[in-house]
This record gives structure tokens, C-alpha cells and sequence, in this order.
């Protein structure tokens, strides 16, 4: 059975089809390790986790780059609160945090983890491309984007120039210095004190969204295949990752699965550290065990917004445990290939993880039962392996493999 995938690109499932037949490139957008991180990230990485590790399921070989975008203005903010303390010690002590999650929840490591800071060469080259290729300027030491340059621009969203400038932007910064209302910073001017890189344009830092494609483009090359982060991140941040990269390189397109996850709400409200309303996965897993969490989070589909209330992950303590129970009668018979197929195909129909859930519980409902014949709690022990349980076996961190 084919794998078909959703792509906000389009808005469409369509057949998976990769840049290099074998290999699937895939970039996720990675923190910005200001504050501490919460249930939102885990569900993000989880999910995107289990993407990845079905692909090399289906026989691909994955090269997974999650960046760290070290430099912007909340680590600036968070530098100056904290009295001009080193940024590097602030991202460091909450990336480590984050990891220390990650890895209860067995998610794999990346291939790439890459930190903005370390690409400011390659950040400089693609901007000086852009410049070159007539779709930025530069304004007395800053770097916009030309928009207007790109006849694409919105099509990530489905949206025009005109409907775009209605939305929220975050990039949206020195409109007195820009062209288009729309265009957006590759390089800018700093405060005085604040960090700063020579630039041909002189001393300043870069922009947001330049970060990742100067990442993506150097450790995964000018086309890629899956480009994964949150929906908040679809505008403007994606698109002006697609008009950066397709105009500097000259491809169409650059990427070719846009996937998006949904929004974690916590009781109705999207959580955010902005709001303070935060839930972490560390305090769960001090309640909970770790894939009794991994369970609750894959419990929804990627694509769809979460609404975590308390009690959540005891409505699925029953579940749990018949998983569990059917994975430790496995022993060593082959699995059923009917069932381990009606996991997998669900999986394949546009990663439908949830679907896939019920299909192992309901076989592990008929092993606990006695009716199922010894390669049925095998075969959800497999699939449950696909999705990235540590009690079913899956190699990762909570098992001890720190490898990529």
C-alpha cells in the first residue's frame, strides 16, 4: 500500500514521493529555548517522532534536522532580565531540560540538531543571494525581503498579498524603512550591546525566518522532502521559508510535504509560555509513566488541535495496561501479519496514528481474552515498536540508543 500524506501545500493527501529515491529529508522546526518548554513541544516532537520513524519502517533511510534558534528577540529579552547573562548559558540550560524530556519519551535523537548561532556564515551567504538575485535590499544596515518579488508568496496559506496583511505577523518590524508592507527582515541592525555578527552590511544579526532556511539548505540541500512544525508557524515563518529558499537556490519547489501539527490547548486556550498556562511533560512523568504519556499524545492525529484537561491521561490507563499486558505474551512468535497489516495500513492512510491505536488495542483486547493466537500480541508489539514505545521494544533513548 502506498504511504499518502497531507500537505498544507495544497491542502491535499497525495502519494509520498521523495527528491532521492530511498532517502527522505526532513526538517523540523526546532525551539527557541528562552523559558522552559511544555506539553505543546512534546506533542510536536512525539508526533513528528513517530512520522519518522515509520518512514525508516517503510524502508527509507531518514536524515532528521531539528534546528535551535539560539538568537532572536525573546533570547535577547530573557538575556536582559536575567542581567546581561550569556545567552548561550540560558539556551543551554533549557535546551538540556528539553532533552532530558525528549529522551524519557524515547524520541529518537536528530540526525542534525543545529544551532542558529553556528550558521551565521551561511545565513550571511543565502541573504547575499537574495540581494544579488534582485528579491531583497538593504536600507542603511538592514535586510528586507522583497514580497513583491515572489509571485508565490501566500500560497502556503492559501491566501493573498492583500489577505495576508490582515494577519497577525511577528516579523512585521521597521515599516518605515520597508518597501511592502509584507516584506520581511534577513538581516538587521542591533541595540547597542546586544549580540552582533560583520555582515557586508554591517554589524547586526539575522532575521527569523532566515535561520531556517540557511539550516535546512546547508544539511539537507536546496530540496527536501518534509518540512514539519506547528500551524502557528504556516505564516509568516513558513511562507517566507519558501520564498527565501525558492528564490536564493532557483528550485520549485523547495519543499515537498508541508506538515503541520496541531495547537495543544490547555482546557480551551492554546497553551503558550507567552500565557503562562503551561503544563510540563516532566511534571506528568513524575504521575505517569513516560509512553503512558507517548500514548495520550499520539492519541490524536497530528494534524488536529489537542484540548489537554486534567484526568486526560487516566481516561487512557485501561488502554495502557491492555497494551502492555498483550506486549508482555509475545514472547517469541512471529506476528500476525493480518493484524500487524491493519495497524500499518491505517498508518499509511495519511498517518493515522489514532486508528492505528485502536487496531492494536482491539487486538490486544482479544489476547488478553484468549482469543488471539500467539502472533497477535507479537504483531502489536511490532506495530507499538513503529510508533515508538520503549516497552514494546523501540530503540531510543529511554532503551539506552542515543544514536540518530
Amino acid at each position: 500500500m502506498p504511504f499518502r500524506l497531507f500537505t498544507s501545500l495544497g491542502n491535499e493527501v497525495r502519494e509520498f514521493r521523495t527528491v532521492s529515491p530511498g532517502e527522505v529529508r526532513m526538517y523540523v522546526c526546532g525551539v527557541t529555548p528562552y523559558d522552559v518548554t511544555h506539553l505543546g513541544h512534546a506533542f510536536s516532537y512525539v508526533q513528528f517522532d513517530a512520522l519518522r520513524r515509520y518512514l525508516g519502517w517503510l524502508g527509507y533511510r531518514v536524515r532528521y534536522v531539528q534546528n535551535v534558534t539560539d538568537i532572536d528577540d525573546d533570547m535577547i529579552m530573557v538575556s536582559r532580565r536575567q542581567g546581561g547573562r550569556p545567552i548561550a548559558e540560558i539556551r543551554d540550560e533549557n535546551d538540556a531540560i528539553l532533552r532530558a524530556d525528549l529522551d524519557r519519551l524515547n524520541v529518537l535523537r536528530p540526525t542534525v540538531y543545529p544551532y542558529a548561532t553556528d550558521h551565521i556564515p551561511e545565513i550571511i551567504e543565502t541573504t547575499a543571494r537574495l540581494i544579488e538575485r534582485g528579491h531583497a535590499y538593504v536600507v542603511d544596515g538592514d535586510v528586507f525581503f522583497d514580497v513583491a518579488s515572489f509571485p508565490r508568496y501566500g500560497r502556503l496559506n492559501g491566501l493573498t498579498l492583500e489577505e495576508l496583511g490582515k494577519r497577525e505577523n511577528p516579523e512585521s518590524k521597521r515599516a518605515h524603512k520597508k518597501r511592502g508592507h509584507l516584506d520581511f527582515l534577513l538581516w538587521q541592525q542591533v541595540d547597542p550591546g546586544d549580540p552582533a555578527w560583520d555582515s557586508p552590511w554591517g554589524p547586526g544579526r539575522p532575521g527569523w525566518s532566515i535561520e531556517c532556511t540557511a539550516m535546512a539548505v546547508k544539511h539537507l540541500g536546496t530540496q527536501i522532502d518534509i518540512h514539519g512544525g506547528g500551524s502557528d508557524l504556516k505564516y509568516p515563518h513558513h511562507e517566507n521559508e519558501i520564498a527565501q529558499a525558492e528564490c536564493a537556490y532557483g528550485v520549485e519547489p523547495f519543499c515537498g510535504w508541508w506538515v503541520h501539527n496541531g495547537m495543544l490547548q490547555l482546557e480551551g486556550v492554546k497553551m503558550s509560555k507567552s500565557l503562562g498556562n503551561l503544563v510540563l511533560a516532566r511534571d506528568l512523568m513524575r504521575t505517569y509513566e513516560p509512553d503512558h504519556l507517548r500514548l495520550y499524545l499520539l492519541s490524536h492525529h497530528l494534524r488536529a488541535d489537542a484540548n489537554y484537561v486534567p484526568g486526560a491521561l487516566d481516561a487512557l490507563a485501561e488502554r495502557y495496561g491492555r497494551l502492555k499486558a498483550a506486549v508482555g505474551q509475545a514472547g517469541e512468535a512471529e506476528p500476525d501479519p493480518a493484524v500487524l497489516g491493519a495497524m500499518t495500513e491505517r498508518l499509511g492512510d495519511d498517518f493515522d496514528v489514532p486508528g492505528a491505536l485502536e487496531a492494536a488495542d482491539a487486538a490486544a483486547s482479544r489476547v488478553l481474552a484468549g482469543a488471539g493466537r500467539p502472533g497477535v500480541a507479537a504483531a502489536v508489539r511490532a506495530g507499538l515498536q513503529v510508533l515508538g514505545f520503549a516497552f514494546a521494544g523501540a530503540r531510543g533513548p529511554a532503551n539506552g540508543d542515543v544514536t540518530p
